[in-house]
């Protein structure tokens, strides 16, 4: 039976039996508070966080009696609360307010089943830390929520596959931030191999393998291991050829979400800085200014991170808009557009609205021109742009992976490997 919507008139009602009655309509007011507070002004959510401040203020005074009666609705407040101030760039209360929420989550699991325990918030309390810069702490508060996944009974009594599965996918992508490529590289061919097991029991989970598949390549490629990363792709390949020529976009939203992250990880190593190298374009010079944490966690896209990467785009278009000709570049110059086209494309992606047509008339023309650009390139300078060439076809065949176009994204991928064939060939 659905209730009535919270009114500022119930709100007061509640604030009234709290006065009356501490006990029972504390409670019920924090409840209110919230629920009012999720139901206004989507537009602007600055007016929200007062309401979810007394909730969380409510909640504290409650657990200060020693009581945890109220541990659960206090711990989701406060992650709400954490939500809020990300969204509105407090960054330093966001991931307060996390940390908070993660304390009462690991005090419930204590008394919890390994089914019933607590994970999303763990994992996003592990993400906030990845995206402060803070990538060790990130990386042990991973791995609690790929130990709890493990101890999580699914079909048959195995672990959830899904649950440790993408967890695997973070742990390896904060081992990466924290410098731990060895061990990345390890949890994520740990995470492949029981993505294969799940395909192979349920074949309709097929694409978002090749999907994976594609986009792990690039990782092993720039942690140089190429003869690894050709074949991801030939397993890739393989795979896709199971798919039916033109698949339908019944999985839409959820293949996108991955083609993103995935594809937003392979640019991190171009949006990073060093000492003495301009700042990129696109990229905040505030040293204050978080910077987007590519790829990590496609459940939780933290949204000042998020704002701070749709504001790059106008930067990256301005400058690819006073490029010129293109018949009269240089390779450099070449190399240097190539660059921001793939950037804007991964910014187009992880900002993406969701709306399949769309992702079919914007992003994948972008992608083809990305293609286009490293062709011309390779033929300009045959020996020193192949790899990039590879990584532009990949890209492209992840978008139509993610539209249902399989038979053309097969098509991309062979042309990938067989550069990374033709290149094997040349070193040997």
């Amino acid at each position: 039976m659905r209730s009535e919507p919270v009114t500022e008139e119930s709100i007061a009602e509640a604030r009234a039996l709290a006065r009356e009655d501490p006990g029972t309509g504390l409670p019920v007011l924090a409840r209110c508070l919230l629920e009012f507070g999720w139901r206004i002004d989507r537009e602007r959510p600055s007016a929200r966080i007062p309401f979810f401040e007394e909730a969380v203020a409510i909640h504290r005074d409650l657990l200060a009696g020693g009581s945890e009666e109220h541990l659960a609705a206090a711990m989701h407040a406060i992650s709400y609360l954490g939500l809020h101030y990300s969204l509105v760039h407090a960054d330093d209360r966001s991931l307060a307010a996390k940390t908070e929420a993660a304390a009462l989550a690991r005090q419930l699991n204590r008394h919890r089943q390994d089914g019933d325990k607590e994970i999303k918030i763990l994992g996003a309390f592990a993400h906030g830390l990845a995206e402060a810069g803070r990538f060790e702490r990130a990386v042990a508060a991973q791995r609690e929520v790929v130990d709890i996944y493990r101890a999580t009974e699914g079909p048959a009594g195995h672990p959830s596959p899904d649950g440790v599965v993408w967890s695997l996918l973070d742990l390896a992508i904060h081992l990466d931030l924290a410098g731990q490529t060895d061990a990345s590289l390890e949890t994520e061919r740990e995470a492949l191999r029981l993505k294969r097991r799940m395909v192979a029991a349920e074949p309709r989970r097929r694409t978002g393998l090749v999907i994976w598949l594609a986009g792990v390549s690039h990782r092993f490629a720039d942690t140089g291991h190429p003869q690894e990363a050709g074949e991801l792709l030939n397993e890739a390949i393989a795979a896709c050829d199971l798919l039916p020529p033109e698949g339908d976009r019944g999985n839409f939203g959820f293949n996108q979400a991955v083609q993103a992250a995935l594809f937003a990880r392979s640019g991190a190593r171009d949006e990073r800085t060093t000492d003495g190298r301009a700042v990129p374009v696109g990229v905040s010079p505030d040293p204050q200014a978080l910077q987007p944490v590519l790829g990590v966690d496609f459940h939780w896209w933290a949204f000042s991170v998020r704002q701070t990467y749709r504001a790059g785009c106008e930067a990256i278009d301005d400058a690819i808009s006073t490029t010129g000709d293109l018949s009269a570049l240089d390779p450099a110059q070449l190399a240097e557009l190539g660059t921001l086209l793939r950037r804007r494309n991964i910014r187009r992606s992880v900002v993406f609205d969701r709306v399949p047509q769309q992702f079919v008339e914007k992003v994948i023309p972008a992608l083809g021109e990305s293609v286009a650009l490293e062709r011309r390139l390779a033929t300009a300078r045959p020996d020193g742009s192949r790899r990039r060439l590879i990584r532009s076809l990949t890209d492209q065949a992840m978008g139509h992976l993610v539209t249902g176009a399989d038979s053309t994204a097969g098509e991309a991928l062979r042309e990938a490997h067989d550069l990374y064939a033709t290149a094997e060939r040349a070193q040997n």
